[in-house]
Order: C-alpha cells, then structure tokens, then sequence
C-alpha cells in the first residue's frame, strides 16, 4: 500500500517531476525538502494563528483576561506535537513533502515510521535549526550523504525519498 492510499490520490505537481532523481524510492534532494518545509511553514502559521487571533477578539470581546497565553502555549504546543509526527507515522510525510512527492520511510525497509520514531524526528529536527553550527552540518551531512539523510534522518534511521505513483 503506497502513502497515497489512506488519502486519496495525491500526486506530485507534473512539473516537479523529471529526470532519474524522481524515480520512486530515490533520494530527495535538497532543494525540494527546502520548498516543502515552507509549505509546511505556512501551513502551522495558518493553524497556528488563525483561531488564535479568533480566541484573542472572544476574549476580548468578553473581557476575559488572563486566558490567552496558556491557551497559546497550549495550541503552539500541540501543533508542534502532532503535525509532523503524525502526519510522517500516518501518511508518510508532512502536506508539504506529499504535494511535492516525496515521502519519509525507515531505511531498514521502506515502511512507515512509528509515532515515536516521527516524534523523534521531529523534535530533533527543531533542535538542530535553533543551533546555527547544527543548521551548517546538517546541512552538509545530507548534500555529502548518498541517502541524502539528514542527522535528524539517520538519528531514528529513516530517509525522505521520491514516492511512488
């Protein structure tokens, strides 16, 4: 079963396919997990801040002071836990990586990440972008790598390749 069919058919954009580096299963490169985490980027501003700022003009609304922020932190909170995560254990990748065809599997043998394994991705991933010496090594590592993993990628042992149609 290919990530494709727990949501319906989603193929990559008919542009962002060419040449032998889109055979499904081959690496991903670079510059296209780039374009996908700005997608993915937009998308949590979206999330994240539109019923934000509906809950702020509510409470302002009704005078009630004091509940904004913990409900902030808490919306920030679980945007950051279950998106990626999920979406990599569900489906393979994020709606960024799966619009431009790529998808998240264990090295080992192609299957689909646990929960957890994303999880740990993830937040390791977070890590590494906060730190500017981790953003220029990673960043390296994956254009030296053959797999193109990632350090966040070779941490739970997985790898972002081209899916198949």
């Amino acid at each position: 079963m290919s990530s494709g069919d727990d949501l319906g058919p989603l193929e990559p954009l008919p542009w962002m396919v060419v040449g032998s580096r889109s055979l499904p299963g081959s690496p991903a490169d670079v510059m296209r997990r780039g374009v996908a985490v700005g997608i993915d980027m937009v998308i949590a501003v979206v999330v994240i801040l539109g019923p934000l700022i509906v809950l702020e003009r509510i409470l302002e609304a009704a005078s009630v002071e004091g509940v904004w922020l913990p409900s902030a932190a808490v919306w920030s909170l679980a945007f950051l836990l279950l998106y990626s995560p999920l979406s990599v254990s569900r489906w393979g990748g994020t709606v960024g990586k799966r619009i431009l065809g790529m998808e998240i599997v264990r090295d080992a043998d192609g299957g689909r990440l646990s929960y957890g394994a994303a999880l740990v991705r993830h937040l390791s991933n977070l890590v590494m972008a906060a730190v500017p010496v981790f953003v220029v090594a990673n960043g390296t590592v994956t254009n030296l790598d053959a797999k193109r993993q990632s350090l966040h990628d070779r941490l739970v042992d997985s790898r972002v390749v081209m899916r198949g149609r």
